[in-house]
């Protein structure tokens, strides 16, 4: 039995004093006050005192693999052997940052599969994964450059033929990249209604990449389960979204990241080509964010990065800071971190909530995230489908 100061269940408004979970090989068996569960499980206690415990982060939106920015990146673009050990150290640096899921929202050859081969062997310590494998886009169109991880596919019979192809493959979940910048939609309705009609033939949920203008219109029209960044998103479209059960992955955090690049003149020239975008989504986001949230879209966490390739903290612990900045409750945040990522994956009865019969993915923050959401940076413990797969050097709970 797990015993903290605080349980945050991850369903938005629960947050239980002096808390405790009872976990039952890989799920949770029970969760409630410590003095109330002590009267019914005789189990050995695990305490954390100055700790809160909460479902296991999850990272709706990461790319894994890259390595844009790191001292060694000639090398770890020629050498496929040290890429593997960097990949592998990143996804054990995830799990450490708290985050339990991830969806790979198309990666270089690959390796979003062979990474979920790798950890169901338990060859490595990672998160659970969901991969898209390539994402698709027209000719020329939005990431079209990005060799090994991006397709390029036009017309109804192409775009079905590769989304039969990544599904044969593997694939979690369909990516479409389709708008870049201020460039409006790239592929056809047409040929969106047919990925999203063929993907559901086969029971497979898709994900659209799209910021601006039309694009946004057109994805939501063809029943894409996912808007990824929906930087220029309306309420009207949001609702619609509502309506329709449809997703709202914001990606906040590198569109500031990047624009902090941008403004202290440490971006590369492409991504300086772009000032003027990074800062109206930045003011955007600023300016509508809670009006977005309180439409009643299904909001989850979604990072764009390779899930922990930033210092000292998990880029969703900084999602959920922007998230409060901008005016929804610290709550709310854990919630769009871990059940809210559960729902968009199908799994909203088994993940992203301490309560019985989840997933026992869990983990163990220094603090009180309800008051301070910075809290979710301080990481103590993890653990994952009941077993403990970090604790930080002070904490001794791995035995």
């Amino acid at each position: 039995m797990l015993v903290a100061d605080r349980v945050i269940t991850g369903d938005g408004k629960t947050v239980i004093e002096q808390g405790a979970v009872v976990m039952e090989g890989q799920r949770i068996k029970a969760v409630g006050r410590a003095e109330e569960l002590r009267r019914i499980y005789r189990e050995e206690e695990i305490r954390l005192p100055g700790c809160t415990l909460l479902p296991g982060l999850i990272d709706m939106h990461t790319h894994i693999g890259y390595f844009y920015g790191e001292k060694n990146a000639d090398r770890l673009a020629q050498d496929r052997m040290l890429r593997a050990y960097f990949v592998g150290k990143r996804m054990e640096d995830t799990l450490k940052a708290g985050v339990t899921t991830i969806r790979d929202m198309s990666s270089a050859d690959g390796i979003g599969i062979t990474l979920k081969d790798a950890a169901s062997a338990g060859y490595i310590k990672a998160p659970r994964i969901f991969t898209s494998l390539k994402g698709l886009c027209i000719t020329g169109g939005h990431g079209y450059s990005m060799t090994g991880a991006v397709e390029e596919v036009d017309g109804v019979d192409e775009v079905r033929r590769a989304v039969r192809k990544n599904i044969r493959d593997g694939a979690d979940c369909i990516k479409v990249l389709d708008s870049e910048a201020y460039r409006g939609e790239e592929f056809s309705q047409e040929e969106l209604d047919a990925i999203v009609k063929e993907a559901h033939r086969f029971g497979i949920k898709v994900a659209a990449h799209a910021g601006y203008g039309s694009s946004m219109e057109m994805c939501i029209q063809a029943g894409c389960d996912s808007i990824e960044h929906g930087t220029h998103l309306t309420v009207e479209q949001a609702e619609r979204m509502r309506d329709n059960g449809q997703v709202w992955v914001p990606t906040i955090y590198v569109f500031h990241y990047a624009w902090e690049l941008v403004k202290n003149q440490q971006a590369d020239e492409s991504l300086g080509s772009n000032a003027a975008y990074l800062k109206d989504t930045v003011d955007t986001y600023r300016e509508q964010f809670k009006k977005l949230y309180d439409s009643g879209v299904l909001v989850a966490t979604g990072t764009d990065t390779d899930a922990c390739s930033h210092p000292k903290a998990s880029p969703v612990a900084r999602e959920c800071g922007f998230m409060v900045q901008y005016g929804i409750s610290p709550i709310e945040a854990v919630a769009c971190a871990t059940h809210n990522g559960a729902k968009a994956l199908g799994l909203g009865s088994s993940l992203g909530l301490l309560a019985e019969g989840y997933l026992a993915d869990i983990l163990a923050v220094r603090g009180n995230p309800a008051g301070n959401i910075r809290a979710l940076e301080d990481v103590a413990a993890v653990w994952q489908e009941g077993m403990c797969v970090y604790e930080s050097q002070s904490a001794h709970l791995c035995q």
